[in-house]
């Protein structure tokens, strides 16, 4: 297997894990009431804790990054996660989820032009055109055309375009980063600062201890954090270190249409016929990606 060819299928992999994310978001928001903020706190914690956990005891020399590029990793940490968290969740709050979809979705334009400018990847017009089908096919899934999905306002135009902006430093930040380091090095870092930054954020707010979730709830919430959370960025990120940022991003907006067919099996939401179009749109942007031969 090719290395692109490995990364495309990472990728890929990791956007049917990721989209189960929403899913158990929904299901601690609903069934237990849990704090936005408090959830993005703790997610990522238990990345955080588990990685470091997992990385000393299989290969210590893993944690170990030269003291000048602590400053990259906090950037990247911060922005890519911690930010990202904060503006994405607010996103969903002030424009509702479908509007959120669409605007994070268009990141991979911004990764697209950023990545051309500072890491010198081409622009095809395969990669062009596949950048448009999946913005198209994003509003369709994300019933974009339906005006009372519409709620955006100045703060959420705010919220969203961050959060468009945070995916996208995350994407480049995380290619610059994994030519120089492994993905798992990235990642954990990326997750640490992350937490830091979020911290003081959650004490603020005295919402650090979700004291009153059920033990299922705790249950709900580890699964959040170490299967559609870290299997998801662990994807995206190895898939970084095979693949150009600009085409990696865009694959990552395959996530929509996989969070539409689980949403069907678990909570019976059916998929309008727009919004076939849409997911058909952005599979055909997946073949155009594909890697030739």
């Amino acid at each position: 297997m090719t290395t692109q060819l490995r990364g495309y299928v990472i990728v890929l992999g990791g956007t049917v894990i990721w989209a189960l994310s929403g899913i158990v978001i929904k299901i601690l928001l609903t069934r237990y009431g849990m704090e936005t903020l408090t959830m993005a706190f703790w997610r990522v914690l238990i990345v955080s804790a588990f990685m470091f956990a997992a990385l000393a005891l299989l290969d210590a020399r893993l944690l170990r990054v030269a003291p000048r590029d602590l400053g990259l990793f906090a950037i990247y940490g911060i922005i890519g996660i911690g930010i990202h968290q904060i503006v994405w969740i607010s996103s969903v709050q002030f424009n509702g989820a479908a509007v959120a979809t669409v605007m994070i979705y268009t990141g991979p334009a911004l990764v697209a032009a950023a990545a051309a400018r500072f890491l010198r990847e081409g622009m095809t017009r395969a990669k062009a055109f596949a950048l448009v089908l999946t913005i198209v096919g994003c509003a369709l899934v994300a019933r974009a055309y339906d005006a009372r999905q519409i709620e955006i306002n100045a703060w959420g135009l705010v919220a969203g375009i961050g959060s468009a902006c945070t995916f996208a430093t995350y994407s480049l930040l995380g290619r610059l980063v994994t030519r120089r380091y492994s993905a798992w090095t990235a990642l954990f870092y990326a997750f640490l600062f992350g937490a830091l930054f979020l911290l003081p954020l959650d004490l603020r707010l005295g919402k650090l201890s979700p004291a009153n979730l059920a033990l299922d709830g705790w249950g709900w919430l580890f699964f959040l954090a170490l299967v559609p959370t870290l299997g998801g960025f662990a994807a995206y990120t190895v898939g970084l270190s095979h693949l150009p940022a600009s085409v990696a991003s865009i694959l990552a907006a395959f996530e929509p249409v996989t969070t539409a067919i689980i949403a069907f099996f678990v909570f019976g939401e059916l998929l309008e016929p727009l919004q076939l179009v849409g997911a058909g749109l952005i599979l055909a942007s997946m073949i155009l990606l594909r890697p030739r031969r």
